[in-house]
């Protein structure tokens, strides 16, 4: 199970967020905080995994207070949630090292599927021994697979963990047919997420000539610049 703080200063708020985490498979509250004190205090004494955080706390901003608790307290993963939309904000949790930044407010699919690729990338950490840049490109992928879904009708996160796996694994190009057959999925379906992974720049397209001599598309992985 993923241990789960979440640090709101509303009361309400809190135990709403709490009781979406505690719906989602793999994950538990262990602490409510409505205050930057009783963070750090939760953090020191239960040793959360994860801590969704508010940045407007009565008695320090929430980016103070991570940054705070990087500095001789137990390690915790950080996503940040609130109402705050400007820039520095946004900038200044990147440069905390905040793995998701979500605007409330937000419907509880949109909590669950940013958890569930945390929790991926968490699963990909766990069983990694020595990292070469595939297995590393695969590990922060797993934290953008929710926003890559943006254009796909009727997205499903593990859909698309699928297809990326199968693909950042394979040295050859596949066709969506090919795609399907190992995945389990129907052509269609593959031809949908594939059809979206070129577009957003994650996989290469060549053409090339199948069965009978007809022509089809193959997609190979291509691994971010940088």
């Amino acid at each position: 199970m993923i241990r789960t703080l979440v640090v709101d200063d509303d009361f309400r708020v809190a135990a709403i967020h709490a009781a979406y985490v505690n719906k989602i498979e793999g994950f538990e509250v262990i602490a409510e905080a409505h205050s930057a004190a009783e963070a750090v205090s939760a953090v020191d004494r239960l040793r959360p995994d994860l801590m969704l955080l508010d940045l407007y706390l009565p008695d320090e901003h929430g980016l103070k207070l991570v940054a705070r608790l990087r500095d001789g307290h137990p390690p915790v993963d950080v996503i940040v949630i609130t109402a705050a939309k400007d820039a520095d904000s946004v900038r200044v949790a990147m440069q905390s090292g905040a793995l998701h930044y979500l605007l409330k407010p937000f419907s509880f699919p949109v909590l669950r599927d940013k958890l569930l690729s945390y929790a991926q990338m968490r699963t990909r950490l766990s069983s990694l021994r020595e990292a070469d840049q595939r297995t590393v490109d695969r590990v922060f992928g797993a934290l953008r697979a929710t926003d890559q879904l943006a254009g796909v009708k009727g997205r499903s996160v593990h859909t698309l963990e699928a297809v990326e796996q199968l693909l950042s694994e394979t040295d050859a190009d596949l066709s969506a047919a090919e795609v399907a057959e190992r995945t389990g999925m129907s052509r269609a379906t593959a031809q949908r997420y594939l059809s979206h992974l070129h577009e957003v720049g994650r996989v290469d397209i060549k053409l090339r000539y199948g069965s009978g001599g007809r022509p089809e598309h193959g997609y190979r992985w291509k691994a971010p610049a940088g």
